[in-house]
């Protein structure tokens, strides 16, 4: 009888001791949707509520950047610009986490020559549906190709520039693809007022551009755009001009202004 009751009191302590450490298992890991805002600045984060869950907490590249009980926050990218975002629900020492990659997508453009080589490829195409850049002769140029972006390396007048199809005679594609000036830096892209559609560039540029939807809520900064980096490695030649570009996309979250590579 002494055994049995014995038994019975470290039973009762086993359990008041799995309710002090978050009521039991977690329910599974948050399910997490993310959505652009502020113009793209601004990464809304939202999840399901996790059985058992004590909280949750939001990480920035392995840094833990908030901590709560709701089940929505808000990463602002003036403070925080993050490769990867963890959102986890934690009960005790229990700990379930689910990652949003935003590493962008890149590629590399070598042997790109200004407009004024007859026979290269002096086109950027600038593919959003599966993040894939390439360099085109100007036969190939599609502007009614969808979800998809082009430019022009052009010689003006010894002046190497990076034009918009629409700076053109190819007209208007379904992305409006424009940049920011050669001196630019860091892993946000500006907000609206720093692109133009025609931009001078030069060995060791790096160019901010947005593709803007020509389509649906164009000339605003909205959830149908995307944005990347160009980084100019090598430009040589006095006309025609050669280049070598490496090209950073951020598609994972259309409309994200974070391109941090």
């Amino acid at each position: 009888m002494k055994r049995f009751y014995l038994a019975a009191l470290l039973g009762i302590g086993v359990l008041a001791l799995a309710g002090c450490r978050g009521g039991g298992e977690l329910g599974g890991n948050p399910e997490v949707t993310a959505e652009a805002t502020n113009s793209g600045a601004d990464l809304r984060l939202t999840w399901k509520s996790i059985e058992g869950a004590d909280g949750y907490r939001v990480y920035c590249d392995d840094n833990k950047i908030w901590e709560g009980t709701d089940t929505t926050y808000t990463i602002s990218g003036a403070s925080n610009v993050c490769r990867e975002v963890v959102v986890s629900a934690y009960a005790g020492d229990d700990e379930r986490k689910s990652t949003l990659d935003l590493t962008p997508k890149s590629g590399n453009i070598t042997g790109l020559v200004s407009h004024d080589n007859a026979t290269g490829s002096s086109w950027v195409k600038l593919d959003f549906t599966n993040g894939t850049v390439s360099s085109v002769v100007q036969d190939s140029v599609d502007e009614n190709a969808p979800n998809t972006g082009w430019f022009i390396f052009f010689n003006n007048s010894g002046n190497p520039e990076f034009k918009d199809a629409s700076a053109t005679s190819i007209g208007t594609a379904k992305m409006e693809v424009a940049f920011t000036a050669s001196n630019s830096s860091g892993n946000l892209a500006p907000g609206t007022g720093s692109y133009n559609t025609v931009i001078r560039t030069a060995n060791n540029a790096y160019h901010f551009f947005w593709a803007d939807n020509t389509s649906t809520g164009y000339d605003s900064m909205d959830n149908n755009d995307y944005f990347g980096v160009i980084k100019v490695t090598s430009l040589t030649g006095t006309g025609p001009y050669t280049a070598n570009l490496e090209i950073y996309m951020q598609i994972k979250v259309p409309g994200l202004r974070w391109v941090k590579f």
